[in-house]
């Protein structure tokens, strides 16, 4: 099993990642989720899971996805060229 770098939950036991957000060149962005029309893959049905992070349809990927996009220019999240790149866990009360 493995667990999500940012938000320590187990990837395939959970729907996907409680961290919405990323800060991108001092600006924050949220996060492309898995299925949505700038996902990857935008044909996903509801209740499937995807095929790298196992984050399901409508939910965040898991930190170092390959099918998660990068909101800002595109491309892939994990190796995108933008600069100033991380996640930021909050919390919640």
């Amino acid at each position: 099993m493995a667990g999500c770098r940012i938000c320590k939950r187990e990837m395939l036991t959970v729907q996907g990642c409680a961290v919405g957000t990323v800060h991108i060149n001092g600006k924050v962005y949220p996060r492309i989720k898995a299925g949505d029309e700038r996902d990857f893959n935008p044909y996903m049905e509801d209740g499937e899971r995807c095929g790298d992070c196992g984050a399901v349809k409508g939910c965040f990927h898991h930190f170092g996805c390959d099918i998660e996009r990068c909101p800002v220019c595109g491309m892939q999240m994990i190796s995108c060229d933008c600069e100033d790149v991380y996640y930021e866990w909050i919390e919640e009360e």
